[in-house]
């Protein structure tokens, strides 16, 4: 009965970390996360002037790995999952995500163009979310 009530009391103090922003993503996070996603994209850019599969690879596996990261900031945590700007943020992300691998994707498979207008899209929906959520 013991071990019961303290895996309880631990459960109930972690809810209560959370619930106090100790593990909140900052706005310097936010900033620093950002700045990764524009050098991310500047090298996809790159891989694409230069033909350099390489330089699009890496590239997009930084953007995936800085834009899964992503998150507005939240007043408190009980608007967090309600918040419309993380509910957009998410969706948004997603895309970018997918059209990142599929612009890889097609360069691999030697469809230069295809691949081209998945870039084109990545940087469409980094303008969307940009537009919707800038009173961040």
């Amino acid at each position: 009965m013991k071990k019961h009530s303290k895996q309880l009391l631990a459960f109930a103090l972690f809810g209560t970390l959370i619930g106090t922003n100790i593990f909140a993503y900052s706005d310097e996070d936010r900033i620093k996360d950002m700045q990764q996603m524009e050098k991310a994209v500047q090298q996809m850019q790159k891989g694409f002037l230069y033909n350099n599969i390489k330089d699009i690879e890496d590239g997009a596996t930084l953007l995936k790995k800085h834009t899964s990261k992503i998150e507005p900031p939240v007043k408190n945590a009980d608007e967090f999952s309600k918040n419309y700007a993380y509910q957009t943020t998410k969706r948004e992300a997603k895309k970018i995500i997918s059209l990142a691998n599929e612009s890889v994707k097609e360069f691999k498979e030697h469809r230069p163009k295809q691949a081209m207008n998945s870039f084109t899209k990545v940087l469409k929906q980094c303008m969307t979310c940009h537009a919707r959520i800038r009173k961040w």
